[in-house]
């Protein structure tokens, strides 16, 4: 498999605005013009793209770059191309969950955020970004770009037959009001189009109330239960399109 994105930058801040996730034949290997002429038109992409990957934020680097250093820290400047991808961190999962099915296929890969963040969960990080999305919501300026930052959660329409939703736990209604209708208008308009909609949860918490509480685990999200997600991810993509799996 091999992982290709654009990547932009603002007000010193990086984003992963578009990446794919491509599942070669066998001794295949391609380069990002191959993508782009993959997703080139709207036939095109209906062709070529299986289905969508929806997770929290991206944590990528380049292929070439160190991913323990900020990028701007480094001679990347390729900026608003088609570039590969390191499959690292959570990509692996999915490489390993979906392998050798869709040969010659992609995969689209979204976030509810593009900013591109180690550590996107401190509260003053989540509490910026829910003050921005309540003006998102109000049609003020935001503090983020909003067409690099985030998806347009009225207007989305993913690519593909499925969507896999794997942007883990830490949604809260009480602490975070508008990162919570953000993501709750995103769930509800992919599942009002009809698309085949796919999770993993915790068995206990039962699958309608996680998909209540939006509460789609990811194994790198929930270290605690990493190993019991990752299978539940391989269970979910046993078939195609992926169906919702338990885990404990």
């Amino acid at each position: 498999m091999q992982y290709f994105g654009e990547i932009e930058t603002k007000y010193e801040e990086v984003f992963l605005t578009s990446s794919y996730l491509y599942f070669n034949y066998d001794d295949e290997v391609v380069s990002a013009k191959d993508i782009k002429n993959m997703i080139k038109t709207t036939k095109d992409r209906k062709k070529n793209i299986q289905g969508t990957i929806f997770i929290y934020n991206p944590v990528v680097t380049p292929i070439g770059y160190d991913s323990e250093k900020f990028l701007l820290d480094q001679d990347f400047d390729n900026f608003d191309e088609l570039v590969e991808l390191k499959c690292e961190t959570y990509i692996t999962v999915f490489k390993h969950a979906i392998g050798p099915r869709l040969k010659g296929k992609l995969v689209e890969m979204k976030s509810l955020f593009n900013l591109i963040e180690k550590n996107i969960n401190s509260t003053n990080l989540l509490t910026k970004f829910d003050q921005d999305l309540e003006k998102y919501y109000t049609g003020q300026n935001t503090e983020f770009e909003r067409d690099i930052m985030y998806q347009d959660a009225n207007n989305f329409v993913p690519s593909g037959k499925f969507v896999f939703f794997c942007w883990g736990d830490k949604i809260s209604q009480k602490e975070f009001t508008f990162i919570r209708t953000y993501s709750n208008t995103l769930f509800n308009r992919i599942e009002d189009m009809g698309k085949k909609v796919a999770f993993v949860y915790k068995k206990e918490r039962g699958i309608e109330n996680a998909k209540e509480l939006l509460q789609l685990s990811n194994p790198v999200e929930n270290y605690k239960y990493k190993n019991s997600i990752t299978n539940a991810i391989k269970e979910s993509f046993r078939e195609l399109p992926p169906t919702p799996k338990p885990y404990e």
